[in-house]
């Protein structure tokens, strides 16, 4: 199916989309045990979608052949036109020239929540059922300062966890 990107906050509400990004990305509560329980009880887990799901947010960095021609079977499937799915290939190539990990936006979004939390927890998971109900595992990937995944964005694997903290001396929830 796809991957969705689940951002977990020490508060009892699912916060606002940060107002530079409400054109392209959508929050809805995350109520899936299989990520709540990697998170204390006092927080809120949403996931962060645009277009229904997480997989533009996130680049695993060798995914890109398998995925691109399976996209053309299934716009063929749908009928479109050679000419719009080349289009599409092309448009996907030049996004596709970042590197693995979160897209520079969404690391952007993540520190907003950091600095606005202190800490949080991002979890990525490939879901092949329903989000509300499917039951997997995580890899919990450990703890991270904000500045250190900045840099590094694929401290974050698929079908992981990962708690991000601002700053050490800044503790909030558990």
């Amino acid at each position: 199916m796809c991957h969705f990107l689940t951002i977990s906050v020490p508060s009892p509400l699912v916060p606002e989309v940060p107002e530079r990004f409400r054109r392209e990305i959508h929050f809805r509560k995350q109520l899936n045990i299989s990520v709540t329980m990697h998170t204390p009880p006092n927080w809120t887990s949403f996931v962060a979608t645009s277009g229904g799901c997480s997989c533009d947010f996130y680049r695993a960095g060798d995914d890109f052949p398998e995925d691109e021609s399976k996209r053309i079977i299934k716009y063929r499937k749908q009928g479109w036109p050679d000419a719009k799915i080349q289009r599409v290939i092309e448009s996907r190539a030049k996004t596709t020239m970042r590197s693995a990990g979160l897209r520079d936006d969404i690391v952007d979004m993540v520190a907003d929540f950091a600095h606005a939390f202190g800490q949080i927890r991002l979890s990525l998971h490939w879901y092949l059922d329903d989000t509300d109900t499917e039951r997997f595992s995580l890899n919990d990937s450990g703890q991270v300062l904000l500045a250190d995944f900045k840099r590094d964005t694929t401290i974050l694997k698929g079908e992981s966890t990962l708690k991000i903290e601002e700053a050490l001396s800044r503790r909030i929830g558990h």
